[in-house]
C-alpha cells in the first residue's frame, strides 16, 4: 500500500517492481494525477451534448493553450441534473481529469457500449487556458462512419440556431441548463424562412438537459427551415444542433450568440474554433440527437 499527502498539483509517474523468491520480477508503471482542492466551474467550458451507445461514441480532445502546466476536470450531467456516469475507455465512468504541459493534448473516448442510449452534457474546469473538443461518431454496419465536432464554450443567455427540416433533412437539438442550483426557463422563437414567428418554452432543472428531434418535438418546424432563438434570463444556456441527411450522416449546425454592443443587440457568429476559457465570451454550441 502506498499512502501519503500530496503537496504538488500535477501528474506523476512511478514504477513498481515486484520480485519473488526465485528472483523473477515484474515491473508496472502507474500515473497519478493530483488536482487542486477545488476547481471553479463558474466559467467552465460547456459541451451541451454527450452520447454513448446505439452505435455512437463521444471523443474528447483537450489542449493546453497556456504557457504553464494546466490541470483540468470534467463533470458530466444527465437529463435530470444528476451526475452522469459516462463510461470511458480505460477509465472510471464519469471521471475524466488530468494535467497537461504547455501545448500538450489529451484524448479520451466513451466505450460505445451503453444500452439503452446514454445522453447528457459536459462541463470542463481548469487552472488555466484550455481548448476542448467533443467529437461525435456513429458507426453503422454497411455504411461509412459519420462525425461532427463541437467546441466547448461558455454558456450564454441568447443563442440563435439555424434549422433545416426540408428535402429529407432533419435537425436534432440539445439544450442544457448549466446552473447548479436554479431551474432555467427558456423561451424559444421559431422564425421560418417563409412565415411568421411562433413561440414556445421549455424548463430545465438545475444542471438539467434535453435532446430532441426538432420536427417531432415542435411540429411547426416540420418541412421548414429557418432559425430558433433560445433566450433565458441568466447566462446558463448551452445549445447545440446537428443536421442529419436522408442517409443519416450528420453535420454541425453553428450558432449565433447575441451580444450587447453599444447599447444594442447584434448577433456574433460562433466560429466553433478553439477558445480561450478566460477571455472568450459565452456562446452557443452544437448538439446531436439520433432521428428515429
Amino acid at each position: 500500500m502506498l499512502s501519503g499527502t500530496p503537496t504538488i498539483v500535477g501528474t506523476s509517474s512511478f514504477t513498481v517492481k515486484v520480485t519473488d523468491t526465485t528472483s523473477a520480477f515484474s515491473n508496472q508503471t502507474f500515473s497519478l494525477t493530483i488536482l487542486p482542492t477545488t476547481l471553479n466551474f463558474t466559467s467552465a467550458l460547456r459541451i451541451p451534448q454527450v452520447v454513448d451507445g446505439g452505435n455512437f461514441v463521444t471523443q474528447f480532445a483537450i489542449v493546453n493553450l497556456d504557457q504553464t502546466q494546466v490541470s483540468f476536470q470534467f463533470k458530466f450531467w444527465g437529463d435530470s441534473g444528476s451526475a452522469l456516469s459516462l463510461p470511458m475507455q480505460n477509465g472510471v465512468p464519469g471521471n475524466l481529469a488530468g494535467t497537461l504541459a504547455p501545448g500538450a493534448t489529451a484524448f479520451a473516448q466513451t466505450t460505445g457500449a451503453s444500452s439503452p442510449l446514454l445522453q447528457g452534457w459536459a462541463e470542463v474546469a481548469s487552472t488555466g487556458r484550455i481548448g476542448v473538443l467533443g467529437i461525435f461518431r456513429v458507426s453503422t454496419p454497411g455504411a461509412s462512419d459519420s462525425e461532427a465536432t463541437v467546441v466547448g464554450t461558455q454558456s450564454g443567455s441568447n443563442v440563435l440556431l439555424p434549422f433545416d427540416n426540408t428535402q429529407g433533412f432533419v435537425t436534432g437539438v440539445a439544450v442544457s441548463n448549466t446552473n447548479p442550483t436554479q431551474t432555467l426557463n427558456i423561451f424559444l422563437t421559431f422564425t421560418p424562412e417563409n412565415g411568421a414567428p411562433t413561440n414556445a418554452s421549455l424548463t430545465l432543472p438545475a444542471h438539467g438537459h434535453t435532446a430532441f428531434v426538432l420536427p417531432t418535438a415542435y411540429a411547426v418546424t416540420a418541412g421548414a427551415r429557418g432559425s430558433i432563438r433560445f433566450a433565458a434570463s441568466s447566462s446558463d444556456l448551452a445549445v447545440v444542433g446537428l443536421r442529419f441527411s436522408p442517409k443519416n450522416s450528420f453535420t454541425l449546425l453553428g450558432s449565433f450568440q447575441y451580444m450587447r454592443i453599444d447599447g444594442g443587440r447584434y448577433p456574433k457568429w460562433d466560429s466553433q474554433s478553439f477558445v480561450n476559457r478566460q477571455t472568450m465570451p459565452s456562446g452557443g454550441q452544437c448538439s446531436f440527437v439520433v432521428p428515429t
